[in-house]
């Protein structure tokens, strides 16, 4: 394990140097500047967003896809400027929204769910959200959703005149009562490379106030607004990138450090009574290299990886690990991957092929004997170690649409091969979309899928103290089918969004108590499915002087079915948003504007049997956000090109934090607002944040 940690820091040192000497020895230019949209619409068969990173308060992700229906982010329950949290896509668990830095997709052997702790929007160039298949550019199979982090933009930076080019920037954030964000980012830009450095500290207290019913929401006694406890953290993170294209090769690296160090945030209302900790580090770099073999556009790719995850638990009161005091688990990956892209079947399509093996080592030890020399794995309780190796063959199809106009279609195929205790023979997974020419300014889409999600190690195999190997569970399959229609107009002024889709599982994994201090994951013997129907539309209006008004809106209803009548808990009726963004004062050198959204989130039941519904809640966050450009102010005495950026941002502006329901006998119980069931929707707050950039 140590070695993997010191090539991994060796990996990020080359990519520093590298990016300097190769930089350095270029033409460099000087970067145009200019202003770009918070977001686009995606060409492609489906939903699909790509956002922007902007200095003010939409540096948040969460802050983008709070105003999409068919994304539901869970309450942070750390609320930072820059706080990351994994989205719910269309109702789905979130372990089914695929997580992908360019095209490295990141996940966990272990758990199943993305290797995805924080990620900062300002530290890519964009990011893109898209829901059912994935684009044609990743890889893999994503029948239920997908968050792609771009580190470099796919279109080369606009560069103009000679000398020296470089951007810099650097931020700092705080939010009421829960902490502070700094950050810093530099890019220098030549005539064939670019390199960056993103740089990022976070100090939170995280004790944000929320309604608490004392675990018995059925005696109003012992309800109160406490505060989040043992819920502290300190974070920081690095990501140097670099970019460099010649005339027929292309270079991408980029490496990730994050350090975090935080309590274990419980509903106890006494602190000092849990002294639980988390400590969490991640190590993990990537380059890939790209041949151009002629000027027809057939593109060989290689690519190399190293990921080094560790994690600690110390819990020496036993209030949250319950059966142990101290866990710790260390996953090392080596991905390596060879791909073709390119034209075929003569203009007609593009095709693309890509093999990648990824190889695991996760080691597990726990400790429950009271030792307290527990430093290293291995050193004291129980200790395993576990290999998985996955195989990917991966094909992908599209068509020429814009030379032919017939569309695009593609279609993917993932076989893997899986290691361990559970033996996994290869499973083939699919996908297929298409979306059609516009027919009197509607274009038609479709897509169908159909995967296999293997059981993870901890399913499969334990981690040796509170969760029982289970060596015989099935692989879970799902399928998804969705037809829709999109519209929009020459001006790209107004666009409308129909689709409906089901979702189906069938034999889902899930993790249960086995006796009074373990657990262990079983199939479900019934199928559970998810029918819905998206809606979302947008129009820029005219009312104001300073600029068009943008206001869009977005709802989805779900049709959910556990076993028999009974919906799927957490899963509500509907959910949608409605945002609004006005420009106040909009000068070429200035601008205001204010933003206010509105979240929906329709009545939930919050138990299998059904008994206990909570009624629908509308959230309601509020924005504004100040851009100055200091040398085209004539009022300033500023003599260089600074752009100020001075965003400030309150989360659920009416302080709404408990709702009544009634059960099915009849019974009246309060509860505390939440987006999943179990975290508290936090109270008002408000984050202030405040970039330059030169």
């Amino acid at each position: 394990m140590k070695v993997a940690k010191t090539q991994i820091l060796y990996l990020i040192f080359f990519l520093l140097l590298a990016s300097s000497l190769i930089a350095n020895g270029q033409d460099n230019q000087v970067v145009v500047r200019g202003r770009r949209p918070d977001q686009q619409r995606l060409e492609y068969p489906g939903m699909g967003l790509r956002f922007f990173p902007n200095g003010s308060s939409q540096d948040d992700l969460a802050a983008h896809l709070k105003r999409q229906g068919a994304f539901a982010t869970v309450a942070s329950e750390r609320p930072s400027p820059f706080g990351f949290s994994l989205p719910r896509v269309r109702g789905q668990d979130a372990r089914f929204t695929q997580i992908f830095i360019d095209d490295l997709p990141l996940a966990d052997p272990f758990a199943a769910l993305p290797l995805v702790e924080e990620m900062d929007l300002p530290a890519f160039a964009a990011v893109e959200a898209t829901s059912g298949s994935a684009p044609f550019e990743v890889p893999a199979i994503a029948s239920r959703g997908a968050l792609r982090f771009q580190v470099f933009a796919d279109e080369p930076m606009s560069v103009a005149g000679a000398g020296a080019g470089a951007v810099a920037g650097a931020g700092a954030g705080a939010v009421a009562a829960a902490g502070t964000t700094s950050w810093l980012r530099a890019v220098n830009s030549g005539a064939a490379a670019t390199s960056q450095l993103y740089l990022r500290q976070l100090n939170s207290r995280g004790n944000f106030r929320y309604y608490d019913d004392g675990g018995t929401p059925l005696n109003h006694g012992d309800d109160e607004v406490v505060r989040r406890v043992n819920n502290d953290r300190v974070s920081r993170f690095a990501m140097p990138a670099f970019l460099w294209r010649g005339d027929a090769t292309t270079v991408r690296a980029f490496g990730i450090w994050n350090q975090s160090r935080q309590g274990l945030p419980s509903l106890a209302r006494d602190s000092n009574k849990l002294p639980a900790r988390q400590e969490h580090n991640i190590g993990l770099a990537r380059i890939a290299v790209e041949q151009k073999l002629a000027s027809d556009g057939n593109v060989i790719q290689g690519a190399v990886g190293l990921i080094s995850d560790r994690r600690r638990l110390d819990d020496p009161s036993g209030a949250i690990l319950v059966v142990r005091d101290q866990d710790e688990r260390r996953i090392t990956t080596q991905t390596a991957d060879l791909g073709w892209r390119g034209g075929c079947i003569g203009d007609f399509a593009a095709c693309r092929v890509v093999l990648r093996v990824d190889q695991s080592a996760v080691n597990s030890a726990v400790n429950s004997s009271g030792i307290s020399d527990f430093d290293s794995l291995g050193g004291a309780g129980a200790s395993t170690t576990v290999l998985r190796s996955v195989r990917h063959a991966i094909a992908a199809l599209r068509t020429s649409d814009q030379d032919f106009n017939v569309g695009s279609v593609e279609a993917k195929v993932d076989l893997a091969t899986y290691g361990g205790s559970s033996t996994m023979s290869p499973r083939p997974a699919w996908s297929l979309g298409w979306r059609l020419p516009a027919f009197f300014s509607v274009r038609p889409y479709g897509q169908l899928a159909t995967e296999e999600r293997p059981p993870s190690l901890l399913e499969s195999d334990g981690d040796g103290a509170l969760v029982m190997a289970a060596p015989d569970l099935r692989a879970e399959g799902v399928s998804h089918i969705e037809f829709g229609l999109d519209h929009e107009d020459d001006t790209g002024g107004r666009a409308v969004h129909v689709a409906i889709f089901r979702d189906e599982r069938k034999d889902a994994i899930v993790i249960v108590p086995s006796s009074i201090s373990s657990y262990r994951a079983v199939n479900l013997s019934h199928a559970s499915s998810v029918t819905g129907v998206e809606f979302s539309a947008e129009k820029s209006l005219d009312l104001l002087s300073p600029g068009a008004m943008r206001a869009s809106a977005s709802w989805v209803w779900f049709r959910t079915q556990n076993t028999g009548e009974l919906r799927i808990p957490g899963v509500p009726f509907d959910q949608g948003a409605i945002s609004v963004a006005q420009p106040v004062f909009r000068k070429p050198w200035r601008s205001v504007v204010a933003r206010w959204t509105s979240r929906r989130r329709g009545s939930v039941y919050r138990d299998v049997a059904n008994d206990i519904e909570l009624p629908p809640w509308w959230i309601h966050d509020a924005a504004i956000d100040i851009k100055w450009r200091c040398a085209e102010d004539t009022m300033t005495i500023c003599s260089r090109v600074l752009d100020f950026d001075l965003g400030i941002a309150v989360t659920n502006v009416a302080d709404a934090m408990a709702t009544t329901y009634q059960t099915s006998s009849g019974q009246s119980g309060k509860t505390g607002y939440s987006d999943v069931w179990g975290v508290p929707l936090p109270g008002r707050a408000w984050t202030v944040s405040l970039a330059a950039s030169f």
